[in-house]
């Protein structure tokens, strides 16, 4: 493959991405897999290693037909396996399904809904602006810009066949989006603000089971099956008796939270293996204080939701002590059903 046309370079102002994905668990992370289904690395996969820190990732809801929402990238790109099928006509009629395959992985962080989703209706209704835009942009820079959106004449404007893209600053002023909002301080949040609606693990796509210490662990750890699976168990259980929530815009990257009455809980989730049973409690337990802090100290429970019981049973003596509330799917009803409505009264940091 050719190398990246990087037009942006020098442009600190061009520091904006668009994923195209049908993904349920969008702004979860970035992942694409290292070559096409010929061997080939592909540009619009390949286009995650040019992503800095700190840009801002646009998510296209391939579903919704709109984009809906932006993130923030976090840390490094690293590799690591992924379950992976193109959607493209060609993988299609070939049945190619899911399988297997050498990937790369970028942190997103500061999942933001758009006030007003920019609805594909909406940019089509805008061809006659973009058009001279992306040509303007073409003399400028010169080809290719990895314009997400196909503007040929034969047929109205849709997203072009890929996963990543270059969204131009001058396709964002069109549409009067702004810049994300500073990062986040210590604040206080009420029962009616917190948190978004909660965004379901990718249980199937997360294959990874290994220590990093490239990238941030936090990061790779949303990456393991174990996890997905535990934190989307936790969800379930609580659907029905509290309100479980995602991170919001300007909130700490917690796994999941929710309030049940004027109560309100923040957790992490963890994998255990035999290996990494200690580092990865010492991680959830740190994270998990943090997160509390950070969203109104004194105000949200801290959580701890691990894969199984841990088999230190020391661990459960200290976040006793801490006030953490130490859970596992085993425990549910002991532990989080223990703060449901019309339940006994828990005692805080309740273990079993």
């Amino acid at each position: 493959m050719p190398g990246i046309h990087k037009w942006w370079k020098g442009r600190s102002y061009e520091n904006s991405w668009l994923e195209v994905t049908r993904r349920e668990d969008i702004g979860v992370n970035l992942k694409a897999p290292q070559f096409d289904e010929h061997g080939t690395e592909f540009w619009s996969y390949a286009l995650i290693k040019e992503i800095r820190s700190g840009d801002t990732v646009y998510h296209y809801d391939g579903k919704a037909r709109a984009i809906i929402a932006r993130s923030l990238a976090y840390g490094a790109v690293w590799e690591d396996e992924i379950v992976w099928a193109a959607r493209g006509l060609s993988a299609r009629s070939a049945n190619i399904s899911p399988h297997p395959r050498p990937g790369w992985y970028l942190g997103l962080e500061r999942f933001d809904r758009l006030a007003a989703a920019i609805k594909l209706d909406e940019i089509r209704a805008r061809s006659d602006a973009i058009v001279p835009l992306v040509t303007s942009l073409t003399i400028e820079v010169g080809k290719p810009l990895y314009f997400p959106f196909e503007l040929g004449k034969r047929r109205a404007i849709r997203p072009m066949q890929g996963y990543l893209f270059k969204l131009p600053s001058d396709f964002l002023a069109l549409f009067e989006i702004k810049a994300p909002t500073p990062a986040m301080t210590v604040r206080s949040l009420s029962l009616e603000t917190f948190g978004d609606t909660y965004r379901l693990a990718d249980q199937l796509a997360a294959v990874a089971e290994r220590d990093p210490f490239s990238v941030d662990p936090a990061l790779v750890e949303r990456g393991i099956r174990g996890h997905a699976i535990t934190q989307n168990l936790a969800a379930d259980y609580l659907r029905g008796r509290g309100i479980e929530r995602s991170p919001g815009p300007n909130e700490p990257n917690f796994d999941i939270a929710w309030s049940v009455g004027k109560a309100l809980f923040v957790a992490e989730v963890k994998s255990l293996t035999v290996e990494n049973e200690e580092k990865q409690l010492r991680l959830g337990l740190g994270q998990v204080l943090r997160y509390a802090h950070l969203l109104g100290s004194g105000m949200f429970s801290p959580v701890l939701i691990v894969e199984r019981q841990p088999s230190d049973f020391s661990w459960k003596l200290l976040c006793q002590q801490l006030g953490v509330i130490l859970a596992w799917p085993d425990v549910f009803p002991e532990t989080l059903g223990r703060h449901t409505p019309g339940a006994e009264p828990a005692v805080k940091g309740a273990v079993v």
